[in-house]
């Protein structure tokens, strides 16, 4: 057990009986909407930490005798309902804990080489970012905005563009669970092959280790079903920076070949000089023609280069995606005119020739907000250009619009990572204001996905058309009793499974 505490974290009941996420494009009613504070949030230690988890099992307590569903909620980021509720709503944005775990703390069979840290579930990822920086630490990678929580980033399964290493997923180690109310024992979950911390760090914590690779992978992106997450371990690399060439190029057969084969030393990438990008993306308009665009090379530096010059300020800056973009010169507030297209036409997206930053400094949005709607879909190298072409040709025949992107991703090894098309994913995203027309550029993709045989998948934080046969058709029957399975493992009682789901899980067949 934990040291007991006489003091408690501090829960709030806002009184909100509705709840609208950040990118405001749907609304959830509810029954209860607390915020939650570590007991000084000021000063990460064990005894606060301790009791800001003895909080959230009083609140799980709650939820079971009210009868009614519970969810953490993060930043919100989500596109979808995916960590919505109509019972209870936690906002657990204010924890943000973390604390270094030294050589004495790491287990005996820890192979890794970066630094490892605990990490509270709602530190963001913006401010974890100018944390690790401060320490000469770096994240592997993360999404285009970051204004994520680490564990809504991670239970979404977001992605960045690091083709040859993968999505958030990758680096998170270890999950500290909380599953049900107390006395149940709270779970410190990690891989069997892969163990990272010495057991005595979860038993400070009063968690039971749970070493099991199914375990671990159903639980990476399992979008609050598996309990509330109270922290993670996270390994970082040392601080590093990308420099960023934003070019013009013909999406020709050599451009494609190069991305089926993942050989980017066979063409001519803007700013490569012999060097292989970490990062690789496509950003164009499609209104513009589909056979040329922009190509983004991120080329990752252990030492600063000289000279260093980073994106100016209030421009589209080197790590900003479809969305980010668009969020620029669209008033995604307001109403969306008939004409807005028209504007896309004349849209501000500039070359960058070598801009350089940390990765934070690259990847750094945190407010694109407004209605706007986003989809990523998850497809396989050898399907990358018909997927493109396809979603190009429906934003121009719908006059919508969106901007496509398309990034390159190591295949994730969580049960449910959307990015999990092997060797590497490339996930093609349609972003923007929520128009209908946008919207029906989407539906109208979709469904050409599915009549021309494509396999795909659908980043969970974001807008997408999945049901129960399209779930499995996706991922698996296999792959899906498997994440239902460690679901059962963990939630051991039917009131336990049916307090940790939502309208979404229902409606896929994963409240069971």
């Amino acid at each position: 057990m934990p040291p007991s505490t006489t003091t408690l974290a501090l829960v709030e009941d806002t009184g909100a009986t509705r709840w609208r996420n950040w990118h405001e494009n749907f609304e959830q009613p509810l029954s209860k909407f607390y915020n939650i504070w570590n007991l000084d949030p000021n000063h990460s230690t064990v005894p606060g930490y301790n009791s800001t988890t003895r909080a959230l099992q009083n609140i799980i307590e709650e939820a079971l005798d009210s009868d009614l569903k519970i969810r953490a909620i993060g930043g919100g980021w989500s596109f979808t309902p995916v960590a919505a509720s109509n019972g209870i709503l936690i906002n657990t944005r204010p924890l943000n804990y973390r604390f270094r775990i030294e050589a004495p703390h790491q287990h005996p069979d820890y192979s890794g080489s970066g630094t490892l840290l605990f990490v509270q579930a709602g530190t963001s990822v913006a401010d974890l970012n100018m944390y690790l920086e401060s320490r000469g630490l770096s994240l592997k990678t993360s999404g285009a905005s970051n204004g994520q929580t680490i564990a809504g980033a991670l239970s979404t399964g977001t992605h960045g563009s690091a083709w040859d290493f993968g999505a958030i997923p990758e680096f998170v180690h270890s999950i500290h669970l909380i599953p049900g109310p107390h006395p149940m024992k709270t779970l410190w979950l990690e891989r069997a092959s892969a163990r990272t911390v010495h057991d005595a760090i979860p038993q400070m914590l009063g968690a039971e280790v749970v070493a099991d690779d199914d375990l671990f992978n159903a639980a990476l992106v399992s979008f609050g079903s598996f309990g509330i997450i109270a922290g993670v371990v996270i390994e970082a690399d040392p601080i590093y920076w990308l420099e960023t060439w934003r070019k013009r190029m013909p999406y020709d057969d050599a451009l494609w070949t190069a991305i089926e084969n993942r050989d980017f030393g066979s063409i001519s990438l803007p700013g490569a000089n012999g060097r292989i990008p970490y990062a690789f993306q496509l950003l164009f308009n499609p209104h513009e023609g589909k056979d040329r665009g922009f190509t983004i090379g991120m080329y990752r530096e252990a030492s600063q280069p000289t000279p260093c010059t980073p994106t100016a300020p209030g421009k589209i800056v080197a790590g900003d995606g479809a969305l980010e973009a668009i969020a620029h010169f669209t008033d995604l507030f307001g109403g969306v005119t008939p004409d807005l297209s028209k504007l896309l036409l004349k849209i501000g997206v500039k070359d960058i020739d070598g801009a350089c930053g940390t990765h934070g400094q690259t990847f750094r949005d945190t407010t694109t907000r407004g209605k706007a709607a986003s989809s990523a879909m998850g497809v396989s190298l050898d399907r990358a250009r018909e997927v493109v072409d396809i979603s190009a040709d429906n934003v121009v025949a719908t006059n919508a619009p969106a901007l496509i992107a398309m990034r390159l991703v190591k295949a994730s090894q969580g049960t449910l990572s959307f990015t999990r098309h092997a060797p590497v994913t490339a996930v093609v995203e349609i972003d923007g204001p929520a128009s209908n027309r946008v919207k029906q550029a989407q539906r109208l993709t979709w469904q050409a996905l599915n009549d021309r045989n494509i396999p795909h998948t659908f980043h969970w934080g974001k807008i997408n058309n999945l049901d129960r046969a399209s779930l499995r058709e996706a991922y698996g029957t296999a792959a899906v009793d498997k994440w239902l399975d460690a679901r059962r493992s963990i939630l051991t009682t039917p009131e336990l499974r049916d307090a940790f789901a939502n309208d979404l899980t229902d409606a896929l067949g994963l409240s069971d």
